[in-house]
């Protein structure tokens, strides 16, 4: 009988590395290919354990069992090193994949911050380090620990301030009351956070300047989150009118302009209260609300802008400060703007006297830009005639949406139905481009001078006709 020249438990080992290593490594290679085909995150850790971790185990063995060397030699300690280096990143590789990827965003999971499952980990580490010196290298752990504990009191002491720093913005991130992207104000500074790190949150202020606040500043003192609860933004408003100006009327004209601004919400609606008598003046207060910070800041600009034009128009005084004010009085026709009424072709064949009671019965109004001067079917006051800027004649209730009908400029006419009987309505919307300066000619002087002037009646008819066109060609292209 032939006997083996190896000893019975290193032929066993031989047997494993020669039959069962190439076997687990194929049926490991199968089951990562299967569960990569289906995304699974599981194919990590494994490929971490088929590449690593095995072929470290298979040489361990080698050393060990099959060719007998101590365990004491360096090679061997270096090999059984790495061979616990690559366990416990395959371990800390599956942990994540258990407990972190994939998690719903309700779940505690999906709340614990990347720093802190960082720290997790350093942690993991260094109780796998401690073992693998303790049983590779045989250290004493008790004078290891003695040493650290020394360490990290002295490090403590002279790294107070940064430690704190990290423990606030552990603190910070696992609590979550900011996070990237959200916009926050911080004593008299508001920006955009775009970085949050151990020491420090970075924020992007409105002049794009960066600042620098320290984790422990943040978790000592206090800041309001401008992106939460949501993204919503209410704006609060504070104006003054005279005591003149009925407070039904200024609150009636603070609600239009707040409702014609296309950032401002109808839900919630905005609000106009009468907030106090002062001592020259009346407070009101407005509240806007906008889907986001950056369009609250476009209707706050919008409605600063919009109430001096619409406060104008209705004869009401803005005091700022307040201050005994006076009636607006609309300033008259400058020559270069009395020649554009003279100039037009509707106006040109009237007679001075007839000209000079249109201008002295009619009113000059002033339109902020994009301000609506006209809605579709709304009642025209008259005949409009543009000194200043540009309008849109836009169509709306369109299949296809609103669509521009055409551009009007300087010595242009709309509201030329009004030339027909009053109570007449608006055929499109009319849009201010810029700042708008314009004639409002009212139906009654319209009607009068007509009568006294047939050419104009057939002219501004000829032009009604040609508007009418062009809603219809616009009307017909959807």
């Amino acid at each position: 009988m032939v006997q083996s020249a190896l000893p019975p438990n290193t032929l066993g080992w031989v047997l494993a590395l020669v039959l069962g290593f190439p076997l687990v490594m194929i049926l490991l290679g199968e089951l990562i290919l299967r569960l990569e085909r289906r995304k699974a995150q599981l194919a990590a850790p494994l490929e971490i354990l088929r590449q690593w971790v095995l072929p470290s185990l298979a040489l361990f063995i080698i050393l060990v069992e099959v060719l007998r060397l101590q365990r004491s030699q360096v090679f061997v300690r270096l090999t059984e090193t790495f061979l616990w280096i690559t366990v416990i990143y395959a371990a800390l590789t599956l942990l994540n994949v258990i407990l972190f990827t994939g998690a719903q965003q309700d779940s505690w999971q999906a709340k614990v911050p990347q720093l802190l499952r960082d720290l997790g980990r350093l942690v993991l580490v260094g109780i796998g380090a401690a073992i693998v010196f303790s049983t590779v290298w045989g250290a004493d752990l008790g004078g290891l620990l003695t040493a650290l504990g020394v360490g990290s009191l002295v490090l403590g002491l002279a790294l107070q301030d940064s430690l704190g720093n990290v423990f606030s913005g552990i603190s910070l991130l696992f609590e979550q009351p900011i996070k990237l992207g959200d916009r926050i104000r911080l004593g008299e500074v508001q920006g955009k956070v775009i970085e949050i790190n151990w020491r420090s949150v970075h924020i992007l202020t409105a002049d794009i300047d960066l600042m620098v606040v320290p984790n422990a500043e943040l978790a000592k003192g206090t800041f309001t989150n401008l992106s939460r609860p949501t993204a919503l933004r209410g704006n609060r408003l504070c104006f003054s009118f005279d005591y003149n100006d009925p407070p039904s009327k200024v609150v009636q004209l603070l609600l239009e302009v707040a409702e014609e601004i296309e950032e401002v919400l109808a839900a919630p609606q905005p609000t106009a209260v009468l907030d106090s008598y002062g001592e020259t003046a009346i407070s009101y207060t407005v509240c806007l609300y906008s889907p986001d910070f950056s369009s609250g800041l476009r209707a706050v600009e919008a409605f600063n802008t919009r109430i001096w034009y619409a406060s104008r128009r209705k004869a009401f005084t803005m005091p700022f400060p307040p201050q005994e004010g006076a009636p607006y009085e609309t300033r008259p026709l400058a020559p270069e703007e009395l020649g554009v009424l003279h100039r037009n072709q509707c106006f040109a064949g009237l007679s001075t006297p007839l000209l000079e009671h249109i201008v002295e019965k009619s009113v000059v109004l002033e339109y902020a830009a994009q301000e609506r001067v006209l809605t579709q079917h709304a009642n025209l006051p008259g005949l409009f005639l543009i000194l200043e800027g540009q309008v849109n004649l836009i169509l709306e209730g369109l299949p296809g949406g609103a669509r521009l009908v055409g551009v009007l400029s300087v010595g242009e006419l709309f509201g030329v139905k009004a030339s027909l009987l009053s109570d007449q309505t608006s055929d499109s919307v009319i849009q201010a481009v810029d700042h708008l300066r314009v004639l409002l000619i009212d139906t009654v002087t319209l009607q009068a001078t007509m009568e006294q002037s047939p050419k104009l009646a057939q002219d501004l008819g000829e032009l009604m006709e040609l508007r009418r066109r062009a809603i219809e060609t616009t009307r017909l292209k959807t």
